[in-house]
C-alpha cells in the first residue's frame, strides 16, 4: 500500500466515477480499477459497491476514507513544512474564527511585527462548516455552544448580540432592547442545518419571551431581508453587525440585558502538529491574554 493508491482511492470516493476517477490521474480506466482492487486485496476487504461505471463507498470504505484524509492530509502538511524550512518560504498560521476577533487582531499585528514576513490565512465562516476539524487550522475561536463541546479550549470573553428591527418599525425609534420590548413579535433566526440554531433562539426560550411567530433563514443574506422588510426582528452579533449597520433599513439596537451576550473560547491544535511559527504565536497568545498557565500540557491543545 502506497500514498499514491490512497491518493486513487479518495479521489474515486468522492467522484464515484471510475472514468471521471482514470482521467483525473491520466490513466486508462483498467489501470485506475486494478489499482483499486489490488488496494483491496492488501486491507482484506470490498471498499466499494459497484453498478456499472457507477461506484459508491460501502460502510468499510466510508470508514477508510475518513482514516485516509487524515493520512493524506497530514503528509502534505509535513511536506509543506519541509519545504519551508529548506526553502525558507513566508510562515503561514490558519486561524479559523466565528465572531468578532478585533482584540485577536490587535495581537496578530503586534506579532507580526517580531516576525515581518509572516503571512496569516483566515477564514470567517467556521460556522457554516457541518464537521470542523481543528487540524484544517492552527487556532479557532467559536462560541462556546453544544455543537463545539469535543474542543476543549479558553474562554477569552463575550460577544454582545443586538436586537435588529426594520427602520420602518416604530421600534427602530427605541434607544435600546429589552426583553419586555421583544415580547409578540415576528422573529427570525439563522439556523445551520437541522439543528444548530443561534445562540439567541435559547435565551429567548430560556426567558420564555411570547413570539407571535418563529421564523428561520439558512445564511445572513436571507436573515437580512426578513428584517429589512419588516416581516421579523432578529439577533445579531457584534461580529457580523457591519453588513446590518450599512442597510439603511435595518437598525440595531444594543440589549440591556446580559444574557444575550454569548461566550467565546479560543483553541489551539494540538503541539505536534503546529508549526515553529504557529507554536509561537500559540505561546505569545497565552502569555499576552494571560490565559490559564496550569493548562500547558492539557487544553492548550485543544482537540482530543
Amino acid at each position: 500500500m502506497n500514498l499514491q493508491q490512497l491518493r486513487y482511492f479518495v479521489t474515486t470516493a468522492q467522484l464515484e466515477n471510475i472514468s471521471k476517477a482514470a482521467d483525473v490521474f491520466h490513466l486508462s480506466q483498467s489501470s485506475l480499477s486494478k489499482n483499486i482492487l489490488k488496494l483491496e486485496e492488501e486491507i482484506g476487504m470490498p471498499l466499494f459497491v459497484r453498478n456499472g461505471k457507477r461506484i459508491s463507498l460501502n460502510p468499510a470504505g466510508a470508514r477508510f476514507l475518513d482514516s485516509c484524509m487524515v493520512i493524506l492530509r497530514e503528509m502534505e502538511q509535513a511536506v509543506s513544512d519541509m519545504r519551508m524550512m529548506t526553502s525558507g518560504e513566508n510562515p503561514t498560521i490558519k486561524i479559523g474564527f466565528a465572531g468578532k476577533i478585533k482584540d485577536l487582531v490587535r495581537y496578530m499585528t503586534r506579532f507580526r511585527e517580531l516576525y515581518p514576513t509572516l503571512q496569516y490565512e483566515l477564514n470567517s465562516d467556521i460556522e457554516n462548516i457541518d464537521h470542523l476539524d481543528i487540524n484544517d487550522f492552527d487556532i479557532l475561536i467559536y462560541p462556546d455552544e453544544p455543537r463545539y463541546a469535543r474542543f476543549s479550549g479558553y474562554r477569552i470573553g463575550e460577544e454582545n448580540y443586538f436586537f435588529a428591527v426594520s427602520a420602518d418599525s416604530p421600534l427602530s425609534r427605541s434607544a435600546v432592547a429589552s426583553p419586555e420590548l421583544m415580547k409578540n413579535r415576528d422573529f427570525v433566526f439563522l439556523k445551520r442545518g437541522e439543528k444548530h440554531i443561534e445562540f439567541p433562539y435559547r435565551i429567548c426560550t430560556s426567558l420564555a419571551i411570547p413570539m407571535n411567530s418563529q421564523n428561520f433563514a439558512d445564511s445572513r443574506g436571507a436573515h437580512r431581508r426578513f428584517i429589512s422588510t419588516n416581516m421579523a426582528v432578529g439577533f445579531v452579533p457584534e461580529g457580523e453587525a457591519q453588513a446590518y449597520t450599512l442597510d439603511k433599513k435595518i437598525r440595531l439596537l444594543p440589549i440591556l440585558d446580559k444574557r444575550f451576550a454569548r461566550p467565546m473560547m479560543i483553541c489551539f491544535k494540538r503541539e505536534k502538529r503546529l508549526s515553529d511559527k504557529a507554536l509561537e504565536f500559540r505561546d505569545f497568545l497565552i502569555r499576552e491574554m494571560h490565559l490559564p498557565a496550569d493548562r500547558q500540557n492539557g487544553a492548550r491543545s485543544a482537540v482530543e
